[in-house]
């Protein structure tokens, strides 16, 4: 970022000088604020994965919990149908039989020129026993691993800019201000809350490198870190989601994401 130093030196006669430092100030344009010129800066810098790096090596570990009894689900017997129709059966199965339920899964990525391989899909561990069926059945519809997570969550973002811009042409509360600064290593990361999300920048290079935000009683929350220069990875993420409908049993669903790169 660029800043201003401002020095006035006043000189009264050769002998006797008098000097003011004013503290580092950003000067905006057209009554832009500081979140502004910050997420302005974000989504102007925000290019795709493939445009920033053309290889990337790594694994995903995913723990996916829940306690919820889903044979009190209403139309049961409908969602049960029509997610064997879909390929889920065997899935929708395990979830049902079991209230507490627990599984680790993990598989290795190759990144290269855009396009996503995957490989060794494997179950780390269950805490409940599944049949071979069940267990090949959560490998193999592994999608949420082996996603393009990165340009996904500059999408988020910028979708919710739009909507707190459009809000704030109508003279409505968009709940979007800065929120304050910190240091880690040689960076510096500034907090910027929009509504009910909260992301945290790298100065800099203007990538996110802290991303959260709730939804009712859901929490969701995902942290980058500087893999390689000037690039901010996903590296974990956890999301807790509960179920309030109506006539729905209660509970919640838990997932926990862990990504190493080579």
């Amino acid at each position: 970022m660029s800043f201003f130093v401002l020095g006035v030196q006043a000189q009264e006669n050769e002998d006797i000088v008098a000097t003011l430092n004013l503290p580092e100030t950003v000067v905006l344009a057209d009554g832009m604020t500081f979140e502004e010129y910050l997420l302005k800066q974000v989504l102007a810098n925000a290019k795709p994965l493939k445009a920033r790096v053309n290889t990337l090596k790594y694994s995903v570990t995913c723990q996916l919990e829940k306690d919820i009894d889903l044979k009190e689900i209403p139309h049961r017997r409908t969602i049960t149908f029509a997610a064997r129709l879909a390929g889920f059966g065997q899935i929708v199965s395990a979830l049902m039989e079991h209230k507490h339920f627990g599984i680790t899964m993990a598989e290795d990525i190759l990144y290269n020129k855009g396009k996503i391989t995957t490989s060794n899909v494997r179950m780390v561990e269950m805490k409940q026993p599944l049949t071979d069926k069940q267990v090949a059945a959560f490998l193999k519809h592994d999608g949420m691993m082996s996603a393009n997570v990165y340009d996904k969550f500059y999408e988020k973002v910028r979708d919710k800019v739009k909507d707190l811009q459009k809000k704030r042409k109508k003279k409505q509360e968009t709940g979007m201000k800065y929120s304050g600064s910190y240091t880690k290593g040689n960076r510096t990361f500034y907090i910027v809350k929009l509504d009910n999300m909260e992301v945290h920048i790298a100065d800099g290079c203007w990538q996110i490198a802290q991303i959260s935000y709730s939804e009712g009683q859901n929490r969701m929350h995902y942290d980058f870190k500087e893999i390689r220069s000037g690039l901010f990875l996903l590296t974990s993420g956890n999301a807790k989601l509960y179920l309030d409908r109506k006539k729905w049993p209660k509970g919640y669903i838990a997932m926990k994401m862990g990504y190493s790169y080579w």
